[in-house]
């Protein structure tokens, strides 16, 4: 009966006694069923996104930058019509007019095919050009004065300049403003730009995200970055030219020990041009530029009983170089430079890294950025009737140098080809500038603004007076004269 109470008793180290655990493991043990246990996933692709974006959401974008119009629209101006975009989509016209040429002059200076073969590790440096570079507005011009005083071209309607044309054709691709002033005078049309205009330059990514900065001294404004893309396309098309920037007597054996013998010029009815004949002999040469006026005909002709609404138009055109093709014909070409700013800013790709390889994608993301300036170039290869396009791919020697440059390669190609490539419709084009002279033609005599609208996709006409823009041009010629003195 003793054994009862003994070790396994109440006091003892019987079967029934159990040590006390340690605190620390005990509330170890107990956390493990009060607490419940989440796991936790791998943070996914989408998280990581967010991580880098601050955590903001798809939709939550920077404010819409304010461009400012390219011209002051004043209170005295009233409004004669718009056009928005999306009617100018639907234009179109049923045949494209061929082009005749009516006058011709100039010398054009024969295309070095050695920058055919640069690559990005054959790169070569952009040298400076200090050729002289003519931007004459329409009306402003002396053979365009006597083809409009012709008896033989009195049935022409309008006159104009590729590069005004090729603005009106390729309005639905712009974002940024710009204007034409439009001259009524006899029942005629004369467009013309306004002395520094936007016309006057090249754009630069113009339809690709905004990155430019606010601040008028930093190299991404939108200020310098179109100088920069205006004196690259002056630079590179002098340069691959035999007679060009930096050639010398040593480019130009290259080139006649390769081809057998030296590329020649090919040098118009007029070898001369007008503007070049005004250069004194202490200002820059002027660049070797062709122009070819030519006549278009808009529209098709009526049927019995119909109204005749063709159109005639005179447009000067332009030719930068020439090349031999494989009958050794003479090939007319235009010559354009794309440039590269900062990958890391257009969202775009490295082209030392990509452009041998991924071509495609490189010119991809060009015309996505610069669908306007791309579209405008192709026209005005077609309105002069080029043979080729020459592409050069310019970059900066660094991202943050504006002032030195390097030519990575060359693409060529053919106009109409090129057009499909970028999906710019011919037919379209011509159907925008038919429909904006029809309804110009309509006006009464005077002067009148074409504005497209920076902000929306909407080109406003305005009615203004004669001397709207008399001060602009005072001192335009005022700056002349005073570089003359100089």
């Amino acid at each position: 009966r003793g054994r009862g109470r003994g070790r396994g008793g109440r006091f003892g180290r019987g079967r029934g006694f159990h040590q006390a655990a340690p605190m620390g493991a005990e509330a170890k043990f107990n956390a493990k069923f009060e607490k419940k246990v989440v796991k936790t996933a791998a943070q996914s692709k989408w998280k990581k996104s967010m991580a880098a974006n601050n955590y903001r959401r798809w939709n939550d974008r920077d404010p819409v930058r304010i461009r400012d119009a390219s011209v002051d629209v004043r209170p005295e101006w009233s409004v004669m019509g718009q056009f928005a975009f999306s009617e100018l989509g639907k234009m179109t016209i049923s045949e494209v007019p061929d082009g005749v040429d009516v006058h011709a002059c100039g010398t054009l200076q024969p295309y070095d095919k050695n920058y055919d073969r640069i690559n990005p590790k054959q790169e070569k440096k952009l040298v400076q050009s200090e050729r002289a570079f003519f931007k004459v507005t329409t009306s402003d011009d002396p053979e365009i004065a006597r083809l409009a005083d012709d008896p033989a071209h009195k049935d022409v309607k309008v006159f104009a300049t590729d590069a005004i044309v090729s603005v009106i054709m390729a309005a639905p691709r712009s974002a940024m403003g710009w204007d034409i002033v439009i001259n009524k005078v006899d029942g005629r049309l004369f467009l013309d730009k306004r002395h520094g205009s936007p016309i006057d330059f090249v754009s630069c990514n113009e339809t690709g995200n905004d990155f430019m900065s606010e601040d008028p001294e930093s190299i991404n404004h939108l200020g310098k970055l179109t100088a920069e893309a205006t004196l690259i396309n002056q630079h590179f098309s002098q340069q691959v030219l035999v007679d060009g920037a930096g050639s010398g007597s040593e480019r130009a054996s290259s080139a006649s020990a390769s081809a057998g013998e030296a590329p020649k010029p090919h040098a118009f009815a007029e070898p001369v041009t007008p503007f070049a004949a005004e250069v004194g002999p202490d200002d820059p040469p002027a660049a070797p530029v062709a122009y070819r006026y030519r006549l278009f005909e808009m529209g098709k002709p009526p049927k019995e009983g119909d109204d005749d609404t063709r159109v005639k138009m005179v447009v000067r055109t332009e030719l930068d170089a020439v090349a031999k093709g494989k009958q050794e014909e003479d090939v007319f070409l235009r010559l354009f430079a794309l440039n590269e700013v900062d990958a890391r800013l257009t969202s775009g790709i490295d082209w030392r890294q990509k452009l041998d390889s991924q071509r495609g994608a490189v010119l991809a993301t060009e015309l996505k950025n610069n669908s306007c300036k791309l579209a405008k170039w192709t026209l005005q290869a077609m309105l002069a009737s080029a043979d080729l396009i020459k592409l050069g791919y310019v970059s900066r020697n660094h991202a943050r140098d504006n002032n030195n440059h390097v030519l990575l390669g060359t693409q060529t190609c053919k106009p109409a080809e090129f057009a499909r490539q970028i999906n710019l419709n011919a037919n379209n084009a011509w159907g925008i500038l038919k429909s904006i002279v029809d309804v110009c033609l309509q006006l009464d005599e005077g002067r009148y603004l074409l504005l497209k609208d920076p902000n929306k996709p909407i080109i406003r006409l305005y009615t203004i007076p004669l001397d709207a823009f008399e001060e602009e041009e005072e001192a335009a010629a005022e700056e002349g004269g005073a570089e003359e003195e100089d």
